[in-house]
């Protein structure tokens, strides 16, 4: 819900999540996700790992400026990618 916030509101900074002892960042860049990191895992590949958490800790710093865009597809289509993804069990 959060990333449907930020892109709808072309929202800038970078969103730090925890959950179960994980901790991840999505990049946001004027509303695009720009970067995604969990662990090993950067670019989509994290995004998706961080969209199956049910639960956790989300806090915004709106003063993070991504340095680039290394993550191409929209914020929609990364939704819609991680949530086919988790109704495959993948």
């Amino acid at each position: 819900d959060i990333v449907q916030v930020l892109f709808h509101g072309r929202k800038t900074g970078k969103l730090n999540v925890k959950s179960n002892g994980k901790a991840g960042e999505i990049h946001f860049l004027e509303g695009a996700i720009a970067n995604a990191m969990l662990g090993d895992l950067n670019g989509a590949p994290a995004f998706y790992a961080m969209v199956r958490f049910t639960e956790g800790e989300f806090a915004l710093d709106p003063s993070f400026v991504p340095p680039k865009r290394l993550v191409q597809e929209s914020a929609e289509a990364l939704l819609l990618e991680g949530m086919r993804r988790m109704d495959e069990g993948i």
